[in-house]
């Protein structure tokens, strides 16, 4: 067999037809797994290349941008060669890929039907060339499509191929084919990405279309007439323990410790070797997937060095480019890992008896990383005050929960905080804890302010939060309220130790207990009773055997329930602040109470408290 790397070009450039044989599996690949997180690394070149090619002023200069901008590694491919006749197209059929190269096909035809969109004939042209074969070449209509997947297939694949083709009288689709969901996803997301930022969505599209052709990479291997193709598959997919990034990270390390005349065994053994351990290799959370530990730290450090975000698939070519830039040594590199290592252990595995360990098991909660570098950073520097470190990660706290709390996205997250730690190198001068506050203040986007008073109150007052915030963050809210309301200096500060749930005090379930007032329509009444009882104001925390015992109760056998057995002092102020009733009105006033208490634990912006 033979192995080339080759880009999207080489592949679909020339008139091949690449067929899934008819034994294979349909097309499976999803949006959160598949088409999203390729859609982001195929962004992360593209703006690279924009970037890049932002202030090139001659086509040398532009060919130049796109040699040095990092490509993308899309996996391997195993292809089969079948005999065709004389002058006809030369024919694949696909061993290993199918879904990778249907996916692509897909992504191109979206692009395509973008182009169209904004009358850019140019970047369409383009893409056509990578999806149709020449028609003097193909016997059917639908030998023109480069890939061609098994039977239950093909009616989708066509539509969505054929959608913008100008030689087509497809003109929209509509079904729910999982192929038709994977084109509206890449076709949405290209058309608003193409919108955003300064440049044209010409401009967008011409670097997408570029990125498409040169730097999407794919390893296709070539079997050749003695190669078993079915032990090649097996070979590929079931056997052996793939390396880690941090294992190729390693090599190449001490590879280079050797050309550096160090001893890598010395090294290795002085600052590497708890890295070996099991412990470092076990998988955590790290966004939708779970990843090795150290690589999941390796790309945080790597973030944090770099200034610039650094994604767990291409972390061993972004350390490789790291490496070929830096000044320091290999030695000064696996020491600096090493101290790092430790800060990470701190924070990944946080003591709850400090404010800074109360923080990061509330980070843990809300299941966020993206502030990791810029943690790293702070706490990697020994000369920072306590009382600033405290108000800085306070300041990022308050800052992550009133957005959680008025349901403003997460999406741009990784920017903002490599944003924060640009402003913290720069300012390294000043105290750490008031350049973070003074950074979120600064923030007025949608995607990145700081909420003040009125929008937490607004939103907790109006909001449905269950089913919208998961239970785990609705708990850790609930326990922060408890810790405030005991940090009096007269009352011992509990922390929760046993499972609690969240109770509907209205309950979904209401129409069986809870009659409504019958002053007005009773559709409206409904309407309204059903909005109401998701928001938090209707939300508590009770134990896990009187929540069920009571969970559809009228308000008057479960207010006695809690009265009797809770020792919170949310619900105890539940009970005694609203002892006869219970309904929209009221669940707006504790709406109101609890946006008071939230606002006590995470200060605003404009609180006098950052300034003390």
């Amino acid at each position: 067999m033979k192995a080339d790397t080759l880009d999207l070009k080489d592949i679909f450039r020339k008139d091949t037809r690449y067929v899934v044989p008819r034994f294979q599996r349909p097309y499976v690949w999803k949006e959160e797994e598949h088409w999203q997180p390729l859609w982001e690394d195929l962004q992360l070149v593209v703006n690279e290349l924009m970037d890049r090619q932002a202030g090139a002023d001659t086509d040398l200069e532009r060919q130049e941008a796109q040699q040095d901008t990092s490509p993308h590694f899309l996996g391997a491919i195993v292809l089969d060669q079948q005999s065709t006749p004389t002058q006809k197209l030369e024919t694949r059929e696909i061993i290993d890929g199918q879904q990778r190269l249907i996916t692509l096909q897909v992504l191109l035809s979206a692009t395509h039907s973008v182009a169209k969109d904004f009358d850019d004939d140019g970047s369409a042209s383009l893409v056509e060339k990578l999806m149709y074969n020449d028609k003097d070449l193909t016997r059917t209509e639908t030998d023109r499509l480069k890939v061609w997947p098994i039977e239950a297939d093909q009616d989708a694949f066509i539509d969505v191929m054929t959608l913008s083709d100008p030689e087509s009288e497809h003109a929209e689709l509509d079904g729910d084919d999982n192929l038709e969901e994977c084109f509206r996803y890449f076709r949405d997301e290209i058309q608003e990405w193409a919108e955003s930022g300064e440049e044209s969505p010409e401009d967008h599209l011409d670097a997408l279309v570029t990125t498409m052709w040169h730097l999407l990479r794919v390893v296709v291997i070539d079997l050749e007439s003695n190669d078993d193709a079915q032990v090649i598959f097996e070979t590929l997919n079931a056997r052996g323990t793939p390396l880690l990034a941090a294992d190729l990270i390693k090599n190449y390390l001490f590879r280079e410790a050797s050309v550096q005349h160090n001893d890598p065994g010395e090294l290795h053994d002085k600052y590497w070797k708890q890295f070996d351990e099991d412990e470092w290799r076990v998988d955590v959370s790290q966004g939708r997937l779970d990843r090795p530990k150290i690589d999941v730290f390796i790309m945080h450090w790597l973030t944090m060095e770099m200034s610039q975000q650094v994604r767990a698939k291409k972390l061993f070519p972004a350390f490789r480019k790291y490496l070929d830039r830096t000044d320091h040594s290999v030695e000064e590199i696996v020491k600096d890992i090493d101290y790092y290592a430790s800060i990470y252990e701190t924070i990944s595995e946080p003591d709850r008896g400090s404010r800074e360990g109360i923080f990061f098991h509330r980070l843990d909660i809300l299941d966020t990383t993206t502030p990791y570098p810029v943690l790293l950073w702070i706490f990697g520097h020994e000369n920072i005050p306590k009382e600033q470190r405290v108000k800085a990660v306070e300041a990022i706290e308050s800052w992550l929960m009133r957005r959680m709390l008025s349901r403003l996205t997460s999406k741009n997250y990784n920017k903002i905080f490599i944003e924060l730690l640009d402003e913290l190198k720069e300012r390294d001068d000043e105290p750490v804890g008031d350049v973070v506050v003074e950074f979120f203040r600064s923030k007025e986007g949608e995607s990145d302010y700081w909420p003040g008073d009125e929008k937490l109150t607004d939103s907790m007052v109006s909001m449905e939060y269950w089913a919208v915030i998961n239970q785990r963050r609705l708990k850790m809210v609930f326990a922060a309220v408890e810790r405030e309301l005991r940090n009096t200096g007269y009352s011992e500060t509990v922390e929760f130790t046993q499972n609690l749930e969240i109770e509907h005090i209205l309950p979904q379930k209401w129409s069986t207990h809870w009659s409504l007032p019958g002053e007005r329509p009773a559709e409206v009444e409904r309407m309204e009773r059903d909005e109401a009882k998701d928001r938090i104001g209707n939300l508590t925390i009770l134990t896990d055997k009187l929540n069920p015992s009571i969970s559809n109760a009228a308000w008057d056998d479960k207010r006695e329930a809690i009265q009797e057995h809770t020792v919170l002092r949310l619900n105890k102020h539940l009970i005694t602040n609203w002892p006869d009733e219970w309904n929209e009105k009221t669940i707006a006033e504790r709406g109101e109470w609890l946006a008071a208490q939230a606002s006590e634990v995470w200060p605003e912006p404009d609180s006098g408290y950052w300034d003390e």
